[in-house]
């Protein structure tokens, strides 16, 4: 069989133009913003076209989920940096998680299908969830959704925000957020030692209740104080809140109105927690960052 040099050149330019065309960052992109983290994983092993790493260090897939992290960025404002030892796909995964209560003292799933919505249903002693979600840097938005019916008789006793990452102690009772909550917290530890700020959270009243945790009984318990946009919320609201690590700033919004910024100061890691007293429902959910 006769070899036709130029012709196979030909098929060869053809085809390496189609693949360029075709298997590009930004073309993937586009496809993999439909796709779960997982399934892009499966890509990048099955296909070495998609694995290699390019001359920039990040391979096709790699490539393709930074375009669509930063593109969220851009989008919802939530800004997440790529922490040692991660990858653009880590990102991305976080993003596309769910936020949800992983640690429950007290309080209860309203459907263990769904771990997003928790109720105090046992009685007045205040029960707290935590998101096992942890924030190092940058910007992160949560939004919480009181579910209580407006014209329910229930008590509303609901409280938001962040709190220092650890272990919860299951055997915990009475008020939330002591130290006796966390098995392995340790407020002098050395990751911590740049801020005091222990927990901070917003209360039904408009207040901003924190706390340093020392080692003093008297400062267990949050303490309320007022601030700039000091105001209170009731059942059905919807209050967002903005942890910027970046700026060291927790901000509220209360039905997509930005309240002000309720603390100053913060630093270190933190996750998302509520408490709640009995017959209070909340349910935590990823938002955008609104426009005010």
């Amino acid at each position: 069989m006769i070899d036709h040099p130029k012709k196979r050149q030909k098929v060869d330019e053809t085809t390496s133009y189609k693949e360029e065309v075709l298997f590009n960052s930004d073309t993937l992109s586009k496809i993999i913003s439909y796709l779960p983290s997982v399934d892009i994983l499966s890509l990048a092993l099955t296909n070495k076209k998609f694995g290699v790493y390019n001359n920039d260090g990040l391979s096709l897939v790699e490539d393709s989920a930074r375009i669509v992290v930063q593109d969220f960025a851009t989008a919802s404002g939530e800004e997440r940096p790529i922490y040692e030892g991660e990858t653009w796909l880590t990102n991305y995964h976080y993003l596309q998680t769910a936020l949800v209560f992983d640690q429950l003292v007290g309080a209860e799933y309203v459907n263990t299908n769904d771990k997003s919505c928790v109720v105090n249903s046992r009685g007045h002693t205040w029960y707290t969830a935590f998101s096992n979600n942890i924030m190092r840097a940058g910007k992160h938005y949560a939004s919480f959704v009181n579910g209580n019916d407006r014209n329910s008789a229930a008590i509303i006793g609901l409280m938001m925000g962040v709190i220092r990452p650890g272990q919860a102690n299951q055997n915990a009772t009475g008020y939330p957020l002591k130290k006796q909550f966390f098995q392995n917290f340790s407020p002098t530890h050395v990751e911590y030692s740049n801020n005091d700020i222990q927990c901070c959270l917003y209360y039904d009243t408009g207040d901003c209740y924190s706390s340093s945790w020392d080692d003093s009984d008297s400062k267990d318990y949050p303490t309320g104080s007022e601030w700039e946009g000091n105001e209170g919320f009731s059942s059905g609201d919807e209050i967002g809140m903005l942890l910027d690590l970046d700026e060291g700033t927790l901000s509220v919004y209360k039905n997509s109105r930005k309240l002000g910024v309720m603390k100053r100061g913060l630093a270190g890691p933190y996750c998302w927690a509520v408490s709640m007293c009995r017959g209070t429902q909340v349910t935590i959910k990823r938002g955008t960052i609104p426009q005010s």
